[in-house]
């Protein structure tokens, strides 16, 4: 995996924009890169609850999972975000088990790969307690760069630290139609006040938008 950046989850948080969508907020070893993924209701609640955040009473279809992947003795070695599409992202889990071969009864550990949806693989991550890996390609097009607890302009290098139009007050009712008509350096200092205020799906609407324009 040394081609993969590990991730590490930072939080979850409700999102402002739309009702029963959470946001999942990665991030890169020094903290320096954070990685905002939407996530529904269910899966977010469940990796809370795997954190231990939440009535540990409560069970899911994960903890089901792992209960079946002891008795057969199946590991999961690691989660790796692959791909992103259209702000979709895609991941594999990679997973090693116990094969039986040959007339000797001879039993082997044999590695799979299968596909899942990002947020179903990062609960299973943290019950299986495995690393997660994403690749640079996709921190360069949804990665959220910081520098001193700010966003910065990854290309730039230089730090947005504050927005001077007070009707920015109002950042959580941004629809799409007003991210298109802003100009690129308000889309940036938005784009700051978004990650202050922990709402990471605007984040994340913003920073796609801006990439739209390179």
């Amino acid at each position: 995996m040394d081609q993969f950046i590990r991730l590490a989850i930072r939080g979850i948080s409700l999102s402002q924009i739309q009702s029963g969508i959470y946001v999942l907020l990665l991030e890169e070893e020094s903290g320096r890169i954070k990685l905002p993924i939407i996530i529904e209701s269910l899966q977010a609640q469940s990796i809370a609850s795997a954190l231990g955040k939440r009535d540990p009473s409560r069970s899911f279809t994960h903890d089901l999972f792992l209960t079946f992947a002891k008795v057969f003795h199946i590991r999961l070695k690691a989660v790796v975000i692959y791909k992103l599409v259209n702000g979709i992202f895609f991941s594999y889990i990679l997973f090693e088990g116990e094969e039986e071969e040959g007339e000797g009864g001879k039993i082997d550990k044999k590695e799979h790969k299968i596909d899942s949806k990002t947020s179903d693989a990062v609960a299973l991550a943290v019950r299986f307690q495995a690393p997660i890996y994403t690749t640079r390609e996709i921190f360069d097009k949804a990665g959220i760069y910081f520098e001193n607890g700010f966003p910065i302009d990854k290309e730039n290098e230089t730090s947005e630290t504050g927005i001077e139009n007070s009707g920015f007050l109002f950042f959580k009712e941004k629809s799409q139609q007003d991210l298109e008509k802003m100009t690129e350096r308000d889309l940036n200092a938005l784009l700051n006040h978004a990650v202050i205020n922990e709402c990471y799906e605007l984040a994340a609407r913003i920073k796609k938008e801006l990439d739209r324009r390179e």
